[in-house]
């Protein structure tokens, strides 16, 4: 991904190399489509989705709820597309399609991959582009975001799209050039709002382009054409909705969290090889102001949007790892940061050197740098069900003390809900689908309004979609989003001190399995039940001792307390205010079985009670006068 040297000749390009590319791209769906999964919460696009398909417009609950944004647009729009075109409903359709956008991803990077260049300014070897695809699709979580029924394949498209465009700079028709960039980064906008600094960056570009005489005004104006498409989105967002932002952002944003997005990062290099990175960034920088600061300033300046493209695709990363401390799904907001990065560093390598032996050398270290993440994927493919499982037994003991490492984080990690894995979230999915083993419909809603409350809301919000779901905790309720949070603080290092060396009642410096759990029962206020606890020292004990004894030091106790916690929890530390979900009379019961069953009210429940019920929340909200 850096700039072409435009006055090199171009060479003919091997045969075999098409075929290579190909056979990458069949060995990635296959790979994809093996990896393929679908979670409760693409279920709540699904319902979006199906509400647009049946002309009740993109809502979670049908009127005379008011409208709220849960879901990014494009991708419901696409998909209630699909299903009007081709009768396949969002279940069946979403990763076949996504996987559609992965392929699509795959050839923008093969024409990028067809124009790196060497030091000397010559393309490179064919070899050498095949090499970087092969780094880039035998990433475990590349491949993963592929699928997984969320908006993160389409919005990577868009992603990925933007940032080689940039990097192919405007060339002699810059007003094209930009009106593509410009659509880039609309329609990457339109899908997530991860898309929005992407399109800031668009509009300053083309001011730039505009104040180096590279364009005329009406040239700008053209070219930036496309970002209209987001004025017009916001602007019908804000009559449609009632808020400039959807409403996800305020559920999930509560306050920056480094804490937790250190570790997130931390261990998305880990697997993924990115720690690798900095070892060819640094020389490829430093090679770039060998001939001085003015001429690397100048060669920034010159290439501008490639340096808007880089600080975005940075920008994003560390919003999400360092404010919002990471996402609730295992590396989903870094995945277009994998693609990227990836592929970057093969082609800085690639400048670093004359020959192909470096970026080959590259291509190769990331590809087995990042075979960590499918080590890790075989040593847990069996803790679907809890959610979690440690590699440490399994590693090499020359890895154990960076293994150790590492599992501490997942484990802390994974107690604060960031980062759960993606088995995990199909196994959760194949929980609920018992109690919701078919669609209910309920021709009588739009009179009699069935309601009930949901924390998991994806599932049951398309199979029961002429219910009325609200959700305890907020992505697709206003008011909840809104609602300051109540989950305690972080347990004080203090408190596990004390705790621990009180629980050492022999004092000899451990703790035996009984004597921790009634340390860990008096750090959180009440002791573990049998398997909860028990789980927990599981996890513990595989990664701490090699020798099969069943007690901790006390240092490693302590490092137990402190990483267990009730307090922060992506994604799930918005609640209810008192009274609120009682306000709707809830009637919809569903049993293990999945029957359904809708309780008469004993005072009927109407459209205008519905629409009171909810203006006097809001205005609580408003008011900040909710009940504590």
């Amino acid at each position: 991904m850096t700039s072409l040297a435009r006055n090199a000749a171009p060479t003919a390009r091997p045969t075999w190399r098409l075929g290579a590319i190909a056979a990458l791209a069949l060995g990635a769906a296959w790979g994809a489509w093996q990896l393929a999964f679908l979670c409760d919460d693409a279920y709540i696009h699904f319902r979006y989705a199906s509400n647009l398909h049946e002309g009740r417009g993109i809502v979670w609950n049908q009127a005379p709820f008011a409208p709220v944004e849960g879901a990014g647009f494009l991708w419901v729009v696409v998909l209630a597309a699909i299903w009007g075109l081709t009768g396949e409903a969002p279940p069946e359709a979403a990763n076949p399609f996504s996987i559609g956008c992965g392929l699509v991803q795959f050839v923008l990077l093969a024409f990028a991959a067809d124009r790196l260049r060497a030091r000397d300014g010559q393309r490179s070897p064919a070899i050498v582009g095949v090499a970087a695809l092969l780094a880039v699709v035998g990433n475990r979580t590349v491949l993963q975001w592929w699928t997984g029924g969320l908006d993160t394949p389409l919005a990577n498209l868009f992603g990925v799209w933007w940032a080689l465009h940039a990097f192919r700079g405007p060339g002699e028709r810059p007003a094209r050039w930009l009106a593509t960039w410009s659509l880039a980064a609309a329609l990457g906008a339109l899908t997530r709002p991860d898309g929005l600094p992407a399109a800031a960056a668009t509009a300053a570009v083309g001011g730039f382009l505009l104040l180096r005489g590279r364009l005329a005004l009406r040239g700008v104006a053209l070219g930036l054409g496309p970002l209209l498409l987001i004025v017009a989105l916001t602007i019908w967002r804000k009559l449609y909705y009632g808020d400039w932002l959807p409403n996800t952002y305020y559920a999930k944003v509560v306050a920056s969290w480094p804490d937790a997005g250190w570790r997130y990062l931390g261990c998305f290099a880990l697997e993924n090889g990115a720690w690798l990175w900095p070892l060819v960034a640094l020389p490829w920088l430093a090679s770039g102001l060998r001939g001085g600061v003015v001429a690397a300033a100048r060669a920034l300046l010159e290439r501008a949007p490639a340096v808007a493209a880089v600080a975005v695709v940075l920008f994003n990363a560390a919003y999400y790892c360092f404010q919002v401390g990471g996402d609730h799904f295992e590396y989903r907001v870094l995945s277009q940061l994998a693609t990227l990065g990836t592929f970057a560093v093969v082609a800085m390598a690639a400048r670093l050197a004359r020959g192909p032996a470096l970026p080959l050398a590259t291509a190769g270290a990331l590809l087995l740098a990042a075979g960590a993440g499918w080590w890790h994927l075989a040593c847990t493919s069996a803790a679907s069900a809890e959610g979690i499982a440690v590699v440490t037994p399994r590693a090499p003991a020359v890895l154990r003390p960076l293994t150790r490492w590492y599992d501490r984080q997942q484990v802390w990690l994974f107690f604060r809900y960031i980062g759960l894995r993606c088995n995990h979230h199909a196994a959760r999915l194949r929980s609920l689908e018992p109690r919701f083993p078919a669609r209910v419909r309920h021709a009588d809603a739009a009179t009699t309004f069935p309601i009930r409350a949901e924390s998991a809301v994806g599932l049951p919000g398309w199979m029961l979609p002429d219910v009325a779901l609200i959700d305890v905790y907020g992505l697709n309720d206003w008011v909840v989003a809104r609602t300051p949070t109540r989950m305690p603080p972080e347990v004080e290092p203090a408190r596990v001190t004390a705790a621990v060396r009180a629980a050492d009642r022999d004092g000899d410096g451990w703790l035996a399995k009984e004597e921790l759990r009634d340390a860990l029962g008096e750090v959180f206020g009440a002791r573990p039940d049998d398997n909860y606890g028990l789980f927990v020292l599981r996890l513990f004990w595989a990664i701490h001792r090699d020798d099969g004894s069943e007690r901790v030091s006390l240092a490693e106790a302590e490092a137990i307390g402190g990483t267990i916690s009730f307090a922060r929890r992506m994604a799930h530390e918005r609640m209810p205010p008192p009274g609120y979900v009682e306000a709707f009379e809830p009637n919809v019961d569903v049993a293990d079985d999945g029957v359904v069953t809708v309780r008469p009210r004993a005072t009927p429940m109407t459209a205008e009670r519905l629409r009171a019920i909810e203006a006097e929340w809001r205005e609580k909200v408003i008011r900040g006068q909710l009940p504590r």
